[in-house]
């Protein structure tokens, strides 16, 4: 449920923009690979919210003097899109038209905002999208809000093309508390991939091809979409483990948090959808770490296929996630580049897609020694089959899980998951 007057919730808008304190060379660009491409008509909506004691030190001025130097490293992010005239194809003028800072407030306290609705989280951060023109489109918004209490919110309005939820919030965002702080970047941390790659089909079935958009780069639904939350506390997060895997489990088959969360939710949305279940599923997860001169799409991209979901334990279902073999972000970045670009897609909701955003290190922002006391991301342009985003919780402890599905297919979904006893905490 969204509140009736939630427009009036926000008020006092002011745009301006901030650039980078080094100017371009002219006549620079940057490409985005296939796998960028592939994201284009996807957007990342990030909204840190801080307590009035780390606001002392989050003034205007001091958030706009940082994002300035910041932004010397960045410039990609200052430009604007072009296509090639020979081709077609997207790729950014890096000409430092900047990017757009909205301050706003609002009359409600921290702690108020954060007691409801989740789905006005919204109104913390631009929902811009690319096009129709696309040399006035910034691919960067940051909104500043106020709330009564002294708080405040920082919402990062991303486009997906740019990079992925790593390359938005640990290496951008949180890049800018260590340039406010005058620490060295901090590299990414490690991670590792597995090196199989086993397709099993002539093309990647976690990409669906939708109709032209043109130079509007929004997703086209055929049903509008609608966002709620559920908020798993370590003590839910215990009795989940304890549910489905014993007191004491065998360490072959033990099942990490992401995929226990996920299999309850894909039986439940079977259940929902009543003969239409959903078979074959995405699961997007944290890739290696980017080169720091590339940004970029790097996560791992997969699909997992089962049958009579409904029927099925939530235990085996989370087993074949996490066993899952067949690997597509290579063969689709491979797809999009032959194409040039030329064909539009979406990943997320092509198919029920789980996202794994439990290792991105969106508590890594500090403000006056202090950091967030919640942050919470969302997609914009989600497919009309669904998705399902796992982040860390409040203070960085339990889990957030966004679930972003068809309106029509909200209070169904809601009743079969509050049948289950492993989630009682739909947040609305």
């Amino acid at each position: 449920m969204v509140l009736a007057k939630e427009d009036s919730l926000v008020y006092g808008f002011k745009l301006s923009s901030v650039g980078s304190g080094k100017i371009t060379p002219a006549d620079t660009v940057h490409v985005p690979s296939g796998m960028d491409l592939a994201m284009k008509l996807h957007y990342l909506r990030g909204v840190y919210f801080f307590s009035s004691e780390a606001a002392e030190g989050l003034s205007v001025l001091k958030i706009k003097e940082t994002i300035f130097v910041w932004l010397i490293e960045h410039w990609r992010v200052l430009g604007r899109f072009r296509r090639s005239e020979s081709s077609g194809r997207p790729f950014v003028k890096c000409n430092d038209c900047g990017a757009r800072f909205i301050e706003a407030q609002s009359d409600k306290t921290l702690e108020e905002w954060l007691g409801m609705d989740s789905s006005i989280h919204k109104l913390l951060a631009s929902n811009q999208i690319i096009g129709p023109e696309l040399f006035f489109s910034p691919p960067v918004l940051f909104q500043w809000t106020r709330f009564k209490c002294g708080g405040v919110s920082i919402g990062l309005s991303w486009s997906h093309i740019l990079g992925d939820a790593m390359a938005a919030s640990e290496y951008f965002f949180n890049g800018l508390s260590r340039t406010m702080t005058g620490k060295e970047p901090s590299p990414y941390p490690e991670t590792s991939k597995p090196n199989i790659h086993q397709l099993k089909h002539p093309s990647p079935l976690a990409l669906k091809k939708v109709d032209s958009v043109g130079d509007h780069w929004i997703t086209p639904n055929n049903h509008k979409m609608e966002t709620f939350s559920l908020v798993l506390t370590p003590t839910q997060l215990n009795s989940l483990e304890l549910k489905l895997l014993g007191q004491n489990p065998n360490p072959a088959e033990e099942i990490p948090t992401f995929e226990l969360i996920c299999g309850v939710i894909w039986q439940c949305v079977a259940k929902m959808r009543q003969g239409s279940e959903p078979k074959l599923v995405t699961i997007c997860t944290k890739g290696t770490k980017p080169a720091v001169a590339e940004c970029g799409n790097n996560q791992i991209i997969s699909t997992v296929e089962a049958a009579d979901v409904a029927d099925m334990d939530p235990k085996s279902l989370a087993a074949m996630l996490a066993k899952r073999e067949s690997y597509e972000e290579t063969q689709i970045g491979e797809l999009v580049e032959s194409e040039n670009g030329a064909s539009d897609y979406i990943v997320y909701g092509a198919n029920l897609t789980f996202v794994n955003w439990e290792g991105s290190d969106f508590y890594g922002f500090e403000a006056e020694g202090h950091k967030p006391v919640c942050v919470n991301y969302s997609i914009q342009g989600v497919g009309d089959e669904g998705a399902v985003l796992v982040q860390p919780g409040p203070n960085g402890e339990g889990r957030l899980v966004n679930v972003i599905f068809p309106e029509k297919e909200v209070v169904g979904l809601k009743a079969e998951l509050r049948k289950n006893d492993l989630m009682l905490e739909i947040n609305n």
